[in-house]
């Protein structure tokens, strides 16, 4: 993977009024949502869907007319996606459920995701973009949904920052393509999209629902939980909220983002799924049965000690008085 030279850095990090250039980006995807016309929505999805639209899907791998035949796995796939997802996901679960396509990309495209603001629980992050992209950047923003719990909480505002990067659920969105039209409706489903809602079933795209995340968001998720940087800019946003600031909001200085995406680049922290630790559930569980096989073993030691001393009385190879001893110590 190549290094992002210095012209390329400046590009990304051209974040000085990022917040509007990523309003404007919510602003034109409302537009041109609102003026799209192709679209499956719930109540056809359910089985009111006329033929007579001529809408198309990827279902099975080829571009073709929708047929009832589709609504029934359409139906079958967002019943089963509600399933299984819940409202927020960690970091470490979004990358966990991601594919691997996409953890692929980020690993070789996407070399920085730099905090450009905070306010509220809520960090907007500028990524660099892949090098055949018509942009130069994107935007990708985050909700930390247990923000408030730890504001009211008065625990040190660090040792609170480390718990909500590592397990505080989030809601997220990215303005690349890729997670407009393949997973804005899977995170809506899921409970765990920031912004605009999409209640259109992505029938030509995504149509199995699979995935969560474009490679801009994973590079947003592990630099989240991985990066101590950006631990400290949140840590800074919990001591706000809990020392009641009239202004909640911060804007990340140019100097300071410069060296944050020069160490991210250094760094190229790999996003690979992990699979989550045993639960303290789980290790009480274990160390329960383990007292249990001990103590099973320990009682048939004892057992089996008892019946060489029955035998070795009865060979009148032990007195009664030394074997009485021995078995109250046995069973002390």
């Amino acid at each position: 993977m190549a290094n992002i030279n210095s012209a390329k850095l400046a590009a990304v990090l051209g974040i000085r009024g990022s917040a509007k250039a990523a309003d404007q980006l919510r602003k034109a995807d409302a537009e041109r949502r609102a003026k799209a016309v192709n679209l499956l929505r719930p109540h056809e999805v359910k089985g009111e869907y006329s033929a007579e639209r001529l809408l198309l899907t990827s279902l099975g791998g080829q571009v073709r007319l929708i047929t009832n035949d589709d609504l029934v796995v359409f139906r079958k796939n967002a019943k089963a996606l509600g399933s299984k997802l819940k409202p927020g996901l960690t970091a470490q679960q979004i990358i966990n459920l991601s594919l691997p396509e996409d953890r692929e990309r980020a690993n070789e495209q996407i070399r920085m995701a730099v905090p450009a603001g905070t306010n509220r629980g809520d960090i907007r992050f500028v990524t660099n973009a892949s090098a055949d992209s018509d942009v130069a950047r994107h935007y990708v923003s985050v909700e930390i949904m247990n923000f408030d719990a730890a504001v009211a909480s008065p625990t040190d505002p660090k040792a609170l920052a480390k718990w909500l990067v590592k397990d505080s659920p989030l809601k997220f969105e990215c303005d690349c393509g890729r997670f407009t039209y393949w997973y804005r409706y899977i995170a809506t489903v899921g409970g765990f999209v920031k912004g605009r809602q999409e209640a259109a079933y992505p029938k030509l795209r995504n149509p199995r629902l699979s995935g969560v995340a474009c490679k801009h968001a994973l590079r947003v998720m592990k630099e989240f939980g991985s990066s101590l940087a950006v631990r400290g800019i949140v840590a800074g946003m919990v001591e706000r909220g809990q020392k009641g600031a009239i202004k909640q909001s911060a804007v990340i200085a140019q100097t300071k983002a410069r060296e944050i995406a020069a160490a991210q680049a250094r760094k190229n922290r790999a996003i690979n799924v992990k699979q989550p630790s045993k639960s303290a559930a789980s290790l009480k569980n274990a160390v329960i049965a383990a007292a249990k096989k001990a103590d099973k073993a320990a009682s048939m030691a004892v057992f089996e000690a008892q019946k060489t001393l029955q035998k070795l009385k009865e060979d009148g190879q032990l007195s009664q008085a030394d074997f009485d001893v021995i078995t109250m110590k046995l069973k002390g």
